[in-house]
């Protein structure tokens, strides 16, 4: 059976950097089975076919992939984010993460994934409803706080509302870089915690597109979860204060009630940057604009072992972020203080097996 490798045909204008992140080597990827590649063999039309199976130690293969996510490389540059070849994600054959058994490519990751199988089952009732709790609960409160600054209005205060929608979108990007960072990187889904909210996360790594098979409710629910404290918090000012300490405090309720509705939305976001077919004109429209986040970035964050571009709001942060190693200091000290290695959950979820 014919295999595609032109994607890892090197180019002379190709750095070594990029090469390695456009296509990992087949050989030094972990393989599922008792097999495994060996030399490519090229026809004469320069086009690579697969041929399989020597013995394949699977031990050392497992040392490779560990190697990846305990010392992840350097993100790749802003020439090789907007490279169209660039794959990552299973819609793009991501980074080389096929096997070959039996003469056959097997997705490494997705539905079928042992992993992603058994943290799928791990979505609970209880957690059906708490999601669905802090949808509505969310919603009414949003609704709520709008209306009250709407009917305090004061035209005086749109230039600093202006400045905090901006500031509010940024905010939010960094909010969701910090905390996809922090549940990618530590905790694990043994704990009650762990299987409440880091699961998701986990589960994003070895199946990416089950996102875009879940309900608004399951994609959508933490991140309104997360804004009912703070738009409680205004509700309450707005129903207690005068008129006067309302109109000093508008601007900065304004930021929140922004703030809080980008964070809202940042999952559904992310989820459309794995939605490749049937999205809204106007959705992508904003992916191109890179208003939203757009899919040929985020899926720089889908090459394993997923280290870097964690902001998932607009990605505006990401490569200032990266340039100055925010993320690996991040990781140092946490895992000074506290003796967590970075990944190593992820790493069990991504080479299980059966």
């Amino acid at each position: 059976m014919n295999v595609d490798w032109k994607r890892g045909v090197s180019d002379g204008a190709h750095s070594t950097r990029r090469k390695s992140r456009q296509l990992v080597d087949a050989r030094d990827l972990p393989l599922i089975g008792n097999s495994t590649m060996t030399e490519p063999h090229f026809s004469s039309s320069d086009e690579p076919t697969a041929t399989c199976y020597a013995d394949f130690d699977e031990k050392e293969c497992l040392k490779l992939e560990e190697k990846r996510f305990m010392s992840p490389d350097p993100a790749p540059t802003l020439e090789d984010e907007n490279d169209p070849t660039l794959p990552s994600m299973p819609e793009d054959d991501p980074n080389g993460n096929v096997n070959q058994e039996m003469g056959c490519p097997v997705a490494r990751w997705g539905p079928q994934h042992a992993g992603a199988k058994k943290l799928a089952s791990m979505y609970s009732r209880e957690k059906r409803v708490q999601e669905i709790v802090s949808v509505i609960a969310a919603v009414i409160l949003f609704i709520a706080v709008l209306l009250n600054l709407i009917r305090n209005w004061n035209s005086s205060i749109w230039g600093s509302v202006l400045f905090y929608a901006v500031l509010g979108i940024t905010t939010a990007d960094f909010a969701s870089g910090v905390v996809h960072w922090g549940a990618d990187t530590f905790g694990s889904v043994d704990t009650w915690f762990g299987r409440s909210f880091i699961r998701p996360f986990r589960e994003h790594h070895v199946d990416p597109t089950a996102i875009i098979r879940h309900d608004f409710i399951e994609v959508n629910g933490d991140n309104f979860m997360l804004c009912v404290i703070p738009l409680a918090s205004i509700f309450y000012q707005q129903m207690t204060y005068t008129w006067e300490q309302l109109h000093d405090w508008a601007s900065f309720h304004w930021y929140i009630l922004l703030l809080g509705i980008y964070v809202a939305l940042t999952n559904q976001i992310h989820k459309w940057s794995h939605t490749y077919f049937g999205l809204s004109g106007w959705v992508v429209f904003l992916q191109k604009a890179h208003i939203i986040l757009p899919r040929h970035h985020h899926k720089i964050h889908h090459i394993s072992p997923h280290a870097c571009y964690y902001c998932i709001t607009t990605g505006w942060l990401n490569w200032p972020l990266e340039v100055i190693g925010f993320w690996r200091k991040a990781e140092w000290v946490v895992t000074k203080v506290t003796g967590m290695k970075p990944r190593e959950d992820d790493l069990k979820w991504a080479t299980k097996l059966s």
